[in-house]
């Protein structure tokens, strides 16, 4: 009999483990996958940007009392200080921490000791098969139940995990599965079947930090581009969220850090049946009457039969500003000499506005993270615990909190795996 069960060896269940350990409990860690961390890895292209110090709630998307309880109990400033104790040293990257080996790989690695040093039984590439409520005994002086064995029946509910490689019973349950982003590293939703057999409903997972499919521009022309840029989301025409960095341009559509950010939004939104459009500004380091400006400049000193091509050569990507030329309507054989007002116009709104049809979000196999999960008021917010069953707790990707780029997913990690782990 364990004190407590943890499934899911990912970020979450790493500190949830480490966390109900520390304070003397017995814990067993089951992790279906043949080793621990395994979408830590992947973080932060293998550096994990594991926090950041511009942490609040609004970096989040779901349930603002559970995000804004979370936190208060354990936030960024708690992380760093946690993962020097474990011998990472933070790095600050303008506010974006990383370990200061910038390798993933020292993180897993430090839980991996830390997990030894605290005794906790590992159990890797284990299926479970289901989650049954047990009575456990419990010992009681008094108890008139059973005076010979001090020992009182049915006192509390347990939990017994059913698996391939045989039983386990313990005391609470800490359930860190994740929801179905990169089920190759793990989240694949094999444990839907038995959380919803114990009662709970899980809000619909949807892709978010991932790319979108999208009509509006012919993309195989221009895959492979990469340009800052500032993307809008419009969702049944009303704009929502915009961000700016570097945006990658596929076959498929759009992806890139500033799509990432307002992803969670939009596949919300694609899932409710609304219609979604995306307005790029293509060079958002000038303003409209300064591009228009430019454009007529360079028509006015162009003297010679160069096209409206080669003119504005060294503005964009070739690739991308022939697309974009075509766009507006503009020939991109006509002599830059003999632009009109009205072409240069067309040229700006091309550049600085385009929109596209967004279609779909890439499969789960694609995202980062995915939005969805437990339904919120089933939870406590403060603890963690279910509401359904005493003893039971969520963490994680399983809660439905997704946070944007910048190390807050994995901070909701440690926070709820720590009041999860906390809370034995």
């Amino acid at each position: 009999m364990y004190d407590v069960i943890i499934i899911g060896a990912g970020a979450s269940g790493l500190m949830a483990a480490a966390t109900a350990a520390s304070k003397g409990a017995r814990v067993a860690l089951l992790e279906h996958k043949d080793d621990i961390g395994k979408k830590i890895l992947a973080t932060g292209n293998g550096r994990c940007n594991f926090t950041n110090t511009d942490m609040s709630v609004n970096k989040f998307h779901g349930s603002k009392a559970l995000i804004k309880n979370g936190l208060s109990q354990f936030n960024y400033a708690d992380t760093i200080r946690f993962f020097k104790e474990l011998g990472i040293p933070a790095y600050d990257n303008a506010g974006y921490i990383y370990p200061n080996s910038r390798q993933a790989a020292s993180v897993v690695a430090a839980f991996r000791m830390e997990l030894m040093r605290l005794h906790v039984d590992v159990k890797t590439g284990i299926s479970i098969t289901e989650i049954k409520t047990v009575g456990i005994m419990t010992k009681d002086a008094k108890s008139a139940a059973n005076p010979e064995t001090n020992k009182k029946a049915d006192d509390r509910t347990g939990y017994c995990i059913q698996t391939d490689k045989g039983s386990f019973k313990s005391k609470k349950l800490i359930i860190a599965c994740g929801l179905t982003a990169s089920p190759k590293l793990g989240s694949d939703g094999s444990l839907f079947r038995q959380i919803e057999a114990l009662g709970h409903h899980i809000q619909k997972p949807l892709p978010a930090l991932c790319g979108f499919s999208c009509d509006g521009l012919n993309f195989k022309k221009i895959t492979g581009v990469r340009c800052d840029a500032t993307v809008a989301s419009v969702i049944d025409g009303q704009m929502t969220e915009q961000n700016t960095g570097e945006l990658q341009l596929a076959d498929y559509g759009i992806s890139g850090i500033p799509v990432f950010q307002i992803s969670s939004f939009m596949s919300r939104a694609l899932d409710k049946g609304q219609r979604v459009e995306v307005i790029i500004d293509f060079l958002p380091a000038f303003n409209d009457d300064e591009l228009n400006g430019y454009i007529k400049d360079r028509s006015i000193t162009t003297t010679d039969n160069r096209s409206l091509y080669e003119m504005l050569n060294g503005l964009l990507n070739n690739k991308l500003l022939l697309e974009l030329i075509h766009k507006s309507g503009v020939s991109p054989a006509k002599k830059g000499r003999l632009l009109t007002d009205d072409d240069c116009k067309s040229l700006t709104r091309s550049i600085k506005h385009t929109a596209v049809s967004v279609k779909k979000p890439r499969g789960a196999e694609f995202a980062q993270v995915c939005a969805g999960g437990i339904c919120t008021k089933e939870i406590d917010v403060r603890t963690l615990e279910s509401k359904i069953h005493p003893g039971l707790y969520f963490c994680g990707e399983l809660l439905d909190v997704d946070g944007i780029c910048g190390g807050y997913n994995l901070q909701w990690a440690w926070t709820s795996g720590y009041i999860a782990g906390e809370m034995q």
